[in-house]
C-alpha cells in the first residue's frame, strides 16, 4: 500500500453507528467510501500478557513515510486510560518477531477500566478523498495515515528513547464493538473520545494518547 491517508471500512454487520445525527452520523459520506481490493487487515482480538490486539499490518504498507509490514499494534486499555491521567503516555517496545512489551515501569491504577478486547474482525481500507483530508470530528473517524482528526488541540508524542516527535499511524473512535456487556459492548476512550497511535520507527516504539470531550 502506498503512502496515503485511508479510512477504515467495517462490514455493516460488524459496526455502523445507530445515530443519524451527531459526531458519528451514520449518513455521513465517510461511512460509504469504496474499499480498495486486497486491503484486508486483521483487527481486534487478544495478543498476550493483557495486551489487546488493535491492527496487524501483514503486507507492505507505507504510512506517513514508515513501512509497517510485520508490525502489530496493541495495548492494555486499563493501562492506556490511567497512564495519560497520571502523566506519561503509554509506550510499547516492538521486537522483530512481533512481540510487544510495555515500557512504562509503573502505572498507578486510580480508575478501574475494562480491558475486554475489541471484537475480532477483518477491516478494509478506502483512500481518503481530497475533500476529507482535513476532516472534522464527524462521521467515520477511524483512519490510518494522513493527519489525525483531533477532538481538542493537536498533540505531539515524543519517543521516550530519543525524545524525537513520533509519527501518527492510526486512530480509532469510541463506539466500536468490544466484549464488555456492562458497557453495551462498546469501547469508550474516555468520554466518547478517540485513541491515537504513534510510532518511533528508529527505536520501534509505539505510543498512545486519547482525547475526549
Amino acid at each position: 500500500m502506498q503512502n496515503n491517508s485511508y479510512h477504515i471500512i467495517f462490514e455493516r454487520s460488524y459496526y455502523l453507528p445507530t445515530n443519524d445525527f451527531g459526531q458519528r452520523n451514520n449518513k455521513h459520506p465517510t461511512w460509504g467510501f469504496e474499499p480498495l481490493e486486497n486491503s484486508n487487515l486483521k483487527f481486534g482480538g487478544v495478543l498476550k500478557n493483557g495486551i489487546n490486539h488493535l491492527i496487524s499490518f501483514d503486507k507492505n504498507f507505507l504510512v506517513n513515510g514508515i513501512e509497517l509490514k510485520g508490525r502489530i499494534f496493541g495495548l492494555n486499555f486499563e493501562d492506556f486510560f490511567n497512564a495519560q491521567i497520571n502523566g506519561p503516555y503509554l509506550f510499547y517496545k516492538h521486537s522483530e518477531n512481533g512481540e510487544i512489551e510495555r515500557l512504562n515501569e509503573n502505572i498507578p491504577i486510580e480508575f478501574e477500566y475494562c480491558n475486554q478486547p475489541l471484537k475480532e474482525t477483518n477491516i478494509k481500507l478506502a483512500l481518503t478523498p481530497l475533500s476529507f483530508k482535513n476532516q472534522e470530528w464527524e462521521g467515520n473517524c477511524n483512519k490510518i495515515g494522513g493527519k489525525p482528526i483531533w477532538i481538542q488541540e493537536p498533540k505531539n508524542i515524543c519517543c521516550p528513547k530519543c525524545n524525537n516527535k513520533m509519527t501518527f499511524i492510526f486512530q480509532l473512535d469510541s463506539g466500536l464493538p468490544d466484549l464488555n456487556p456492562i458497557n453495551g459492548n462498546e469501547i469508550m476512550f474516555g468520554n466518547d473520545g478517540i485513541c491515537y497511535a504513534f510510532l518511533c520507527n528508529q527505536h520501534k516504539i509505539s505510543g498512545y494518547l486519547w482525547q475526549c470531550t
